[in-house]
């Protein structure tokens, strides 16, 4: 078994694993991810009046360029996709970095 590793386009920063992307919404543009990592949460938050979503700005904790939203409340049960605690990560600025074989050898 194999997994693709997302990195921050801008620095190389590992940010997440291909299969941890349970969706691709609007366009293609943006990525529903479950986990991720290397990221740091920005204080601003993000209200869609329209869907009930409260968000905040997440950015690469290397080199600060922002990449998505982490969703931290989601009030209108009827939501299916993002839920509480996903990412919405803008895959423009995710590149593939390299594949983990589940049989390779861990470093020394």
């Amino acid at each position: 078994m194999s997994m693709e590793i997302l990195q921050c386009k801008n620095c190389s920063t590992v940010i997440a694993v291909a299969n941890d992307c349970i969706r691709v919404t609007m366009k293609e543009r943006h990525g529903i991810f479950l986990k991720c990592v290397n990221l740091a949460e920005v204080e601003r938050e993000y209200r869609d009046p329209s869907f009930s979503i409260l968000a905040t700005d997440v950015k690469c904790v290397a080199c600060q360029a922002f990449l998505g939203y982490k969703i931290q409340r989601v009030e209108d049960p009827a939501i299916e996709f993002p839920k509480e605690g996903q990412f919405v990560m803008f895959l423009h600025q995710l590149d593939a970095a390299f594949q983990v074989h589940a049989n390779d050898a861990a470093p020394p």
